[in-house]
């Protein structure tokens, strides 16, 4: 069965939690019975100090162990008589005043009291070298040692192995009462990590549902869907990516739509020109002279240049246009291009201007062809639409490692609200181009793709002359020498 990730989420917080509660209940446990077993190693001492006083004494009156060493019963004797005098010093237990009721307290325990049967049984005496003279010695790394100290010197140990396992029923009973609260802790910490994880994981995967909502809106054909950001985390960025994707297939919907009504207008009016032509003639009206066979012709050449434009457009755009790329001097290709168009410049009396500061090592990786065809279409555009007596500079010079073309005509002019349309496809600013002598608004988008493949950019901006000036920004080869 597979789970959402809500609960993928919430098992998650859980496992986590209960490893985490698990460990941390191990290690309480260890670290509670280890420090509490040294408490009782350290009370333990204290109820030797009797005989650790009484051993130094043995020693510094006799020099040696030497009557001590192998001797279990002065070993025993000597422990009932420190054990005894232990419990004679004990205060009396505490009696409530006549007539009043208060605890009793257990009757003293007696010499050979089970605990101190224990103790008794786990005593070691060491040397000065920590060998053992009477006792037995188990030789543990948690052995509890008190030096035996005669005039500064230390002449022994008394060494008291560790308990294997407590003996003593209060000692039993609370390290059981911890244990359960321990416990209790552990099941109460799981239980509220329960009651976190839930709604926590909710509130996680809320912005993802409302993102999976949006997706299943968007891939509907639903482009307007937009998700309300109420976080700043990455689910917040994550939503706000979404909403400029909804955008832009918004946009590039609108711009579909767009396209395929101005390429049926496109289509449509040059055939509608030749339909009505021709069928004047079938009828009769008008006779096939070479007036009206221009015109059919004119609009079939219409008809094709539109056609050619659209199929290249599609190449560029798709990729597939080829590009045999070398580094190429920019100046000599910009150069041939200008003069193969000054006749037709001339024609129409335009002055064909250029200042092109570029040397023949200012190289470019670039097509060659295809700069041709970029540069032959910008200057066709300039003869197209520049009036009569007009003029257009082209200049080119580098900065960097940049070289900078641009492309500055006379009037007539772009209003400026046009001029950030001008590579949409079929956009013609019609206040300033007719559709007669225009082409199909193809041109500049066309331009724009093939500097793009040559990893540069153009622009469009108002000219000072009081036409429209076109700036290409290409990279120089990176094999230049400066």
């Amino acid at each position: 069965m597979s789970l959402n990730i809500r609960y993928k989420l919430s098992l998650a917080f859980l496992l986590t939690t209960a490893i985490t509660v698990g460990g941390m209940f191990v290690f309480f446990q260890w670290s509670f019975k280890h420090g509490f077993m040294t408490y009782i190693q350290s009370q333990e001492l204290r109820e030797v100090g009797d005989l650790v006083d009484e051993l130094q004494e043995i020693y510094a009156s006799e020099g040696s162990w030497q009557s001590i060493d192998g001797n279990s019963r002065r070993w025993q004797r000597l422990h009932r008589r420190v054990m005894s005098s232990h419990f004679e010093d004990m205060p009396p237990p505490h009696r409530p005043p006549p007539g009043t009721r208060g605890p009793r307290r257990p009757p003293e325990p007696p010499p050979e009291h089970a605990v101190g049967k224990s103790l008794n049984a786990r005593l070691v005496l060491l040397n000065k070298e920590k060998r053992p003279l009477i006792g037995r010695y188990s030789g543990s790394e948690n052995m509890v040692m008190q030096p035996l100290v005669v005039d500064g010197e230390t002449v022994g140990y008394l060494a008291i192995n560790p308990l294997p396992v407590l003996d003593d029923d209060l000692a039993v009973g609370f390290v059981k009462e911890q244990s359960r609260t321990f416990a209790l802790i552990s099941v109460a910490t799981f239980i509220l990590a329960l009651a976190i994880a839930i709604p926590l994981a909710w509130q996680l995967v809320r912005p993802i549902r409302k993102l999976t909502e949006a997706t299943s809106h968007l891939t509907s054909g639903n482009f307007k869907t937009r998700i309300d950001i109420e976080q700043r985390d990455e689910l917040g960025q994550l939503s706000a990516d979404f909403n400029r994707l909804a955008a832009t297939l918004e946009a590039n919907e609108h711009a579909r739509n767009r396209w395929m009504a101005d390429i049926s207008h496109e289509l449509r009016t040059p055939l509608a020109v030749l339909k009505g032509q021709i069928e004047a003639i079938q009828d009769g009206i008008r006779s096939a002279t070479p007036e009206n066979l221009r015109i059919l012709h004119s609009k079939i050449q219409q008809l094709s240049r539109l056609i050619d434009d659209l199929y290249e457009l599609s190449l560029s755009d798709a990729g597939a246009l080829s590009y045999c790329k070398s580094d190429i001097s920019l100046e000599n290709i910009l150069r041939s291009v200008i003069e193969d168009f000054e006749i037709p410049f001339d024609q129409k009396g335009i002055h064909l201007n250029s200042d092109l500061q570029l040397s023949e090592d200012k190289l470019v990786y670039a097509d060659e062809a295809r700069l041709n065809q970029l540069f032959s279409n910008l200057l066709t555009n300039s003869l197209r639409y520049t009036d009569s007596g007009g003029q257009l500079k082209v200049t080119a010079r580098c900065e960097a490692r940049t070289a900078i073309i641009t492309f500055a005509d006379s009037a007539p002019g772009v209003a400026s609200a046009d001029i950030p349309h001008l590579f949409e496809r079929l956009y013609r600013a019609d206040s300033s181009r007719s559709r007669e002598t225009g082409g199909a608004g193809l041109g500049l988008s066309i331009c724009q793709n093939i500097v793009t493949a040559h990893e540069g950019s153009i622009s469009a901006t108002p000219s000072t002359m009081g036409g429209l000036e076109i700036s290409i920004f290409l990279p120089l080869s990176q094999r230049i020498k400066w």
